[in-house]
């Protein structure tokens, strides 16, 4: 369990929602095939109750002739008009026995088919209620992913501002490259200050081989116009 534990921690996050989302996206097959099944078994009922309707007419229309052969049948008499036909009582209690049986096979079918269509209404509204709490769940699962992901970008985003996904390594590097850097310019700044005070002592050295004179001359010469006495300005 401690090894399972620490493989499902070094997965990414990323990994697992996309696995989530993938997860969720594999029920829309499932979802499509139970829509297709409650479409064949609405156009299944649809033709059973129009069947049933149909036979529920042509009983209402037996009943009604075997009503009326009932009642010729209260008249004694010695021969009976049906239709384009006469027959005896004989023949005309034979034909209502034959009707009768028939009208009873058909209530009995008419008995099945209602009860095959209760069945049927009652299997197609339980697939609608799954349909229904199978697009709700996936609704549902879809919202929690997205939840779950914008937790995810929001932990990034904390751990960047505090600085715990900075790879320390890089900041020793960039630490160690910074000093190097310092102790550079360090090093540079000295050996300037040592070509400065050498370049100092240099003039030092060689100005006492100037002589006075001179120098005051060559500063008079530059900075003043013997002739009028006034000072002129720097070239």
């Amino acid at each position: 369990r401690s090894v399972q534990k620490t493989v499902l921690d070094a997965v990414p996050l990323e990994f697992e929602l996309r696995r989530a989302r993938d997860l969720i996206d594999e029920i829309l097959p499932d979802m499509q095939s139970q829509v297709r099944m409650i479409a064949q078994e609405e156009v299944a009922i649809a033709a059973l109750e129009k069947d049933i309707a149909g036979s529920n007419e042509r009983l209402d229309d037996e009943k009604e002739t075997l009503a009326m052969l009932r009642d010729k049948m209260r008249v004694q008499n010695v021969s009976y008009s049906i239709g384009q036909r006469d027959l005896t009582r004989r023949q005309l209690a034979e034909q209502m026995h034959q009707r009768l049986q028939r009208f009873k096979q058909g209530e009995l079918a008419m008995q099945t088919k209602v009860q095959l269509l209760e069945k049927r209404r009652t299997g197609l509204n339980a697939a609608l209620a799954m349909l229904d709490k199978m697009r709700h769940r996936k609704i549902e699962l879809e919202q929690k992913v997205e939840m779950l992901a914008a937790q995810e970008r929001l932990l990034k985003a904390s751990e960047v501002q505090s600085g715990v996904a900075i790879d320390g390594s890089r900041l020793s590097e960039a630490d160690e490259l910074l000093s190097e850097i310092e102790t550079r310019l360090a090093v540079a700044q000295r050996v300037l200050a040592y070509e400065q005070d050498a370049f100092a002592v240099e003039i030092e050295i060689g100005s006492d081989e100037v002589s006075e004179d001179r120098v005051l001359a060559e500063y008079d010469s530059h900075f003043f116009d013997e002739s009028s006495g006034f000072e002129l300005t720097a070239k």
